[in-house]
């Protein structure tokens, strides 16, 4: 059990969110087992009692609680739980670039539905919170013999998706294959601990893109980047972690892990709406920055796009997405004004999906 959180307290939790009707249905869903064939019939909080037990002795608890959490988002007791076993993301609230006073800290956090009233759109927390349970699985730190090097994401079962300029020595022949990683679920937890996560090696990269020689040079005003220069890199796995479950103790029929779909077209790109980016800044465990008024411009060709959302060294190849959760760029690089930057920068993932389409790599 993690220290500070009472079985009781999660007990109670429980007892309120479900009875044996919808406790055996997220059982059966979430996590592709029988309820009967776990506890035997009886009082609902006797059942709920001896589930908890179970998955207590054999390590399943964490995937007890994710489960509990992506049926029922919006409870504010079985969100908590959630929050105090570390499974919520660490989120900076940002609005047009700078922090916003007394934000929210974690992405489960009911008050995150302010930061959409009254300027911007509202949305469903229960969706949005689900969605965002999924992202945090789906995004991985790309290390080079276990240091870090950048940041991708999973947009197939066994295809991960990052920057060129990541895994430039790799595709140069500098580094060989063995020495690249895709680490999974690193995250911080309640108690301050680390979750180390799980790691993915990688076969070979199917196809990449460089960035353009006026960026190489600090300079990417110069002259706007071509569609041959989109600084993407698609690399196919060792397996498909996106098929299986999260958690090496999840029960084999768990829902699988996913991947973030990519848009059939490319999502609109306005002018000061906000932008999410899901990262491992500096190598850190995972991270979620939220501008709420961050898009400051598409360049004229439609090849870049510049937002406010803050990253560092480490982020590139994250994703960016709008406040739905709809991918809508690769983020690539900052302002190389470094000393007072003015903006962020990535590639409309339409472009990406287009070029993948054509060569046959992803579904249309």
């Amino acid at each position: 059990m993690i220290p500070g959180i009472d079985f009781n307290e999660i007990l109670t939790a429980f007892v309120d969110a479900f009875d044996s009707d919808d406790l055996e249905e997220m059982v059966r869903v979430r996590l592709d087992l029988k309820l009967r064939t776990i506890v035997a019939p009886g009082p609902d909080k006797r059942r709920i009692f001896k589930l908890l037990e179970w998955a207590e002795q054999r390590g399943l608890m964490v995937e007890l609680i994710r489960a509990a959490y992506l049926e029922r988002p919006n409870n504010s007791q079985i969100r908590e739980i959630y929050q105090k076993f570390g499974l919520a993301v660490a989120v900076a609230v940002q609005h047009a670039g700078g922090g916003v006073p007394n934000a929210p800290t974690s992405a489960t956090a009911p008050a995150l539905e302010a930061i959409v009233k009254p300027r911007l759109k509202m949305v469903d927390l229960g969706i949005w919170g689900e969605k965002l349970a999924k992202v945090e699985g789906q995004v991985c730190r790309i290390d080079f013999d276990g240091n870090p090097s950048g940041s991708g994401f999973l947009v197939g079962p066994d295809l991960v998706l990052t920057n060129y300029h990541v895994l430039e020595n790799l595709i140069l022949g500098k580094l060989d294959t063995a020495s690249v990683t895709c680490r999974f679920d690193y995250k911080v937890l309640a108690d301050g601990s680390r979750k180390e996560g799980e790691v993915a090696k990688i076969q070979h990269v199917l196809d990449f893109s460089r960035y353009s020689q006026a960026e190489a040079d600090n300079d990417p005003d110069r002259e706007m980047p071509n569609l041959e220069e989109l600084d993407h890199a698609l690399i196919r796995l060792s397996h498909a972690i996106g098929s299986e479950p999260v958690g090496k103790n999840a029960s084999a029929g768990a829902q699988p892990r996913g991947w973030v779909s990519l848009p059939k077209a490319q999502p609109p790109l306005s002018i000061g709406m906000p932008l999410l980016i899901a990262q491992h800044p500096d190598g850190s465990p995972i991270k979620l920055a939220l501008d709420t008024e961050s898009l400051l411009k598409v360049n004229d060709n439609g090849t870049r796009v510049r937002y406010a959302t803050n990253t560092e060294h480490g982020s590139s190849g994250s994703p960016c997405f709008d406040i739905d959760w709809t991918l809508v760029a690769l983020h690539h690089m900052g302002d190389p004004g470094w000393q007072n930057p003015k903006f962020n920068e990535g590639i409309p993932i339409g472009l990406i999906q287009a070029r993948l389409n054509q060569k046959g790599l992803v579904a249309p």
